[in-house]
């Protein structure tokens, strides 16, 4: 009996692509990684990260002014104030930040600002997010929208619920 005339067992697609699996070429994509994490540009990179997050290097030019102009003391303070739940200690929160900080620059705290029970704090945060969204740099939560609406139906000055209605109708 020759080979050809042998049965030979069926394999299981498993069983192929494990075979497949095997083979190939692992050890020298291996060697490759090892000879470029061994290059000096790799450990000079890695060494220059590690400065730059543990606080020990500047920030390169090309990213300074990308974060935003707060201070530490405000971006601490509006990290608290996004943390509050209750609405009406966010309120008196918000209040007190707005006292010494300038308006944020953060969508989701500003939509949370729209809900505010003082006008002039809804038209403060209006206006920001106008600005931001004239510059382009407004990329806005998904309830914003529904949250617009809802200051066109709540609040009383007129100037607000047509600059709401705008802004609204802009993000579509």
């Amino acid at each position: 009996m020759t080979d050809d005339d042998r049965p030979r067992p069926k394999r299981s697609w498993r069983e192929i692509d494990k075979m497949r699996d095997r083979g190939g070429s692992t050890r020298r994509d291996q060697r490759d990684r090892e000879s470029f994490e061994r290059s000096t540009g790799y450990t000079k990179y890695k060494t220059n990260l590690e400065r730059l997050f543990s606080g020990g290097a500047p920030l390169p030019e090309h990213l300074r002014g990308k974060g935003g102009e707060a201070n530490e003391e405000g971006d601490e303070g509006r990290k608290k104030l996004f943390a509050i739940e209750d609405p009406k200690a966010f309120y008196a929160a918000a209040t007190e930040y707005l006292k010494a900080n300038d308006m944020p620059a953060d969508p989701r705290l500003l939509d949370r600002l729209l809900g505010h029970p003082d006008e002039d704090t809804v038209d403060k945060a209006l206006s920001r997010l106008e600005e931001m969204h004239k510059a382009g740099t407004l990329k806005a939560p998904p309830a914003l929208r529904d949250r617009l609406a809802s200051v066109e139906i709540e609040t009383g000055d007129p100037k607000i619920r047509r600059r709401a209605a705008e802004l609204r109708k802009a993000l579509r």
